[in-house]
C-alpha cells in the first residue's frame, strides 16, 4: 500500500497528536458521505412527491434548498456527537478549530448532497446512481488522505492528490485541529469548498428546472 510506505515516519505522523490527525479525517468522511442521500430522493421523484411540489408557487431553488439544509442539519448533529465523543476520549483542540471545521464539513455536505440530488434528477435510477457514486467515492477517499496524511505517500500520489478538492479540505481541517491557523491550506480548503458548494447548488437547481421544462 503506497500510503503505508512511510507510516513509520513519526515526524509525519506524530503520535502525541494522533487524535488531531484522525478526527478531522473522520469529519470529512461524514461530509463526503452526503453523496448517498440521493437514494432516498429517487423514490420521491418516482412517486410524484417532487412533481406535486413543483406545481406549487414555491421556487425551484427553495424546494431543493429545503432538502439540502435538512441534510446539513442531520450532518451537524452527527458531527457534534462525534466531536463530543472525541473530546471525551482525549482530543485536545480549541473551540474555534471545532467550529470552523463544522463550517467546512457543512460546505462539503452541501456540495455532495447537491451532487447526489443532481445525479438522482438526471438518472432517476438507483442502479445508475449507485454506479456513479461508487465510481466517485473510492478515488475521493483514497486521494484525500482522510485516514493517513498524504505526506506519507510517494511523490506520484501526492501529485495526484492535489487534483482532488477534498484533499485541501482534509488538510485544512487538520491544520485547524493542530491550531496552525496561519497555514495557507486553511484558506485554500475553505475557498475551494465554497466554490464547489456554489457550483453544485447551481447544477442541481438547473437540473430540476430542466426536469420540468
Amino acid at each position: 500500500m503506497p500510503l503505508l510506505k512511510n507510516v513509520g515516519n513519526t515526524s509525519a505522523l506524530p503520535l502525541e497528536r494522533i487524535t488531531q490527525i484522525f478526527v478531522p479525517g473522520m469529519l470529512i468522511i461524514m461530509g463526503i458521505s452526503s453523496l448517498f442521500v440521493g437514494f432516498s430522493f429517487i423514490p420521491e421523484i418516482r412517486e410524484g412527491f417532487i412533481t406535486r411540489l413543483l406545481v406549487t408557487p414555491i421556487s425551484r431553488a427553495a424546494i431543493l434548498l429545503s432538502f439540502i439544509i435538512t441534510q446539513v442539519v442531520v450532518l451537524f448533529l452527527q458531527v457534534i456527537i462525534l466531536l463530543f465523543i472525541a473530546f471525551l476520549l482525549g482530543l485536545r483542540s480549541s473551540f474555534e478549530a471545532a467550529f470552523l471545521s463544522l463550517i467546512l464539513v457543512a460546505l462539503i455536505g452541501i456540495t455532495m448532497s447537491s451532487l447526489s440530488y443532481t445525479i438522482s434528477i438526471i438518472t432517476r435510477s438507483e442502479d445508475a446512481l449507485a454506479s456513479i457514486v461508487n465510481t466517485l467515492y473510492l478515488p475521493i477517499m483514497l486521494l484525500s488522505g482522510i485516514m493517513l496524511p498524504i505526506s506519507l505517500a510517494p511523490d506520484w500520489l501526492k501529485s495526484a492528490a492535489r487534483f482532488n478538492p477534498f484533499y485541501y479540505a482534509v488538510e485544512a481541517s487538520r491544520a485547524l485541529f493542530l491550531e496552525n491557523y496561519s497555514a495557507p491550506v486553511i484558506a485554500e480548503g475553505f475557498g475551494i469548498m465554497l466554490l464547489f458548494a456554489v457550483i453544485s447548488v447551481w447544477l442541481v437547481v438547473k437540473a430540476l428546472r430542466n426536469m420540468t421544462s
